[in-house]
């Protein structure tokens, strides 16, 4: 969508310009009128005309570039600095005395922050119309270019105090990397914002389903005994309907899968739960209860990571178990699909 300037905003421009213009002749006319007195009203001309003069130039040029979207040359930024400092130097041999020195040396310098003024605030609006800061982005573009050669320089350069400065110099450039840079702040900000829409997402599905808004006390009981699922309320305020119904589960303690239109017990009655006792065996490992889980059509990985976690009393935030439980899931996909692709039976 195009922006366009309002007439509040058009109204502020012009109000600020026509001072800082005014600030510029001034200084101007005052250069002019020290040096005159001295030297003359030609030699004064002349001076003004290869100091402010060449500075108002250097600033038209930053403005029109900048208008176009273009970044300045680096000549005419070094410009709008260099030609009032050898106006003022000019200005200082002209003076009699301290105090007037500084007077005569710091007069010239006004055209100098007008020209900057006018420069900045017309790079406010070519960024507020366009939505791109020209002169930030090639600012981060030379540091990414710097970086990338540093970098390049210090991996394979023969000399090893040559590779010794680009690592000092690439530490140095990559603190210098984003400065300025509103488009990539906005896009950081994004990013979090999704990270925490992400955990919010997660955390409401975890309160709001039922068996997942906290462990299950039969599955982390004992590692001695199969764990069940604990009993559904025939009052729980998650249930549509005033019924309990059973819930079956297998030697694993996952609940057995049951058609869609199976029909549902109006009566209530106790949950099915099983206690698997007696000769103790060997607990099944994590890789094989993810296969598990994923061969019964559990592909979530959240899921699996709740459910290994509280079955293997592991802490679901710790980082490694997270991958490694993450790559048995993706080594488990892997397996039943090249076990799905395998042709069957025999070539004749």
């Amino acid at each position: 969508m195009e922006k366009t300037l309002t007439t509040i905003q058009k109204t502020l421009l012009v109000a600020t310009m026509i001072p800082i213009l005014a600030v510029g002749v001034a200084g101007g006319i005052g250069t002019y009128t020290n040096l005159s007195r001295v030297y003359g009203e030609g030699t004064a001309m002349g001076a003004l005309a290869a100091g402010e003069g060449a500075t108002a130039v250097m600033a038209l040029i930053l403005v029109v570039t900048t208008a176009l979207g273009r970044p300045a040359p680096g000549i005419v930024r070094a410009g709008l600095w260099a030609l009032p400092m050898a106006a003022a130097a000019m200005g200082a041999t002209a003076a009699h005395g301290v105090g007037e020195t500084i007077v005569y040396a710091v007069t010239p310098m006004a055209i100098t922050a007008a020209a900057e003024g006018i420069a900045y605030l017309t790079r406010c609006v070519v960024v507020h119309l366009d939505g791109r800061d020209v002169e930030a982005e090639a600012r981060a573009a030379s540091v990414i270019r710097d970086l990338a050669y540093h970098q390049a320089r210090a991996a394979s350069h023969p000399t090893k105090r040559v590779r010794e400065r680009s690592v000092k110099k690439s530490w140095r450039l990559a603190a210098k990397v984003g400065t300025g840079d509103v488009t990539l702040g906005s896009d950081l900000l994004d990013v979090q914002r999704a990270r925490l829409t992400q955990g919010a997402d997660i955390a409401l599905e975890r309160l709001f389903t039922p068996g997942m808004s906290a462990p299950a006390p039969a599955l982390a009981a004992s590692a001695d005994t199969a764990p069940a699922l604990p009993a559904a309320s025939s009052g729980d305020v998650m249930t549509s309907r005033h019924h309990d119904a059973t819930i079956h589960v297998d030697e694993d303690g996952y609940p057995t899968q049951t058609a869609p239109d199976q029909a549902e017990s109006t009566d209530p009655v106790r949950p099915d739960l099983q206690i698997v006792s007696g000769k103790k065996t060997k607990k099944p490992s994590m890789a094989a209860d993810v296969r598990t889980m994923v061969a019964d059509g559990v592909h979530d990985v959240r899921h699996v990571i709740d459910a290994m976690a509280t079955r293997h009393g592991r802490d679901r935030q710790d980082k490694s178990f997270v991958a490694t439980i993450g790559k048995y899931v993706r080594d488990a996909k892997a397996a039943s699909k090249k076990a799905d692709e395998t042709p069957t039976g025999q070539y004749l």
